[in-house]
């Protein structure tokens, strides 16, 4: 009985500190901070493709398309996908500034593919 005791709480620790590493990890990255500048990917449907551009208004009286950040602290110009909520997204697409700016958000991702996501 002893060691079935002891078994049980060594689980149950063990259980517990599991979801402290995973709850850790979450928000060791939901406050990461993108600088560089958001670019609007408008589509092409006749052509397949989308017309990168830089805002210089907001951008949320424009058909839907999505948005990109390209990180211009480094000289590798990482590109970084942006998701979030309509309320996060929409907040965006209604700020003027698309150069230089700080963009805060849960980074996620691997070398070759990145996404922020925003609150």
């Amino acid at each position: 009985m002893q060691n079935f005791l002891k078994t049980s709480l060594v689980v149950m620790l063990f259980a517990l500190l599991s979801v402290s590493a995973v709850q850790a990890e979450k928000d060791a990255h939901k406050d990461d901070i993108v600088q560089g500048n958001i670019i609007c990917l408008f589509p092409d449907v006749d052509s397949g493709s989308v017309t990168p551009v830089i805002a210089t208004s907001p951008c949320d009286g424009k058909p839907s398309h999505a948005h990109v950040i390209v990180d211009t602290r480094g000289e590798v110009g990482q590109v970084y996908a942006v998701e979030g909520t309509d309320e996060a997204i929409t907040r965006l697409e209604k700020t003027s500034s698309r150069k230089g700016v700080n963009v805060q958000g849960k980074v996620t991702g691997s070398q070759k593919a990145w996404v922020i996501t925003v609150d």
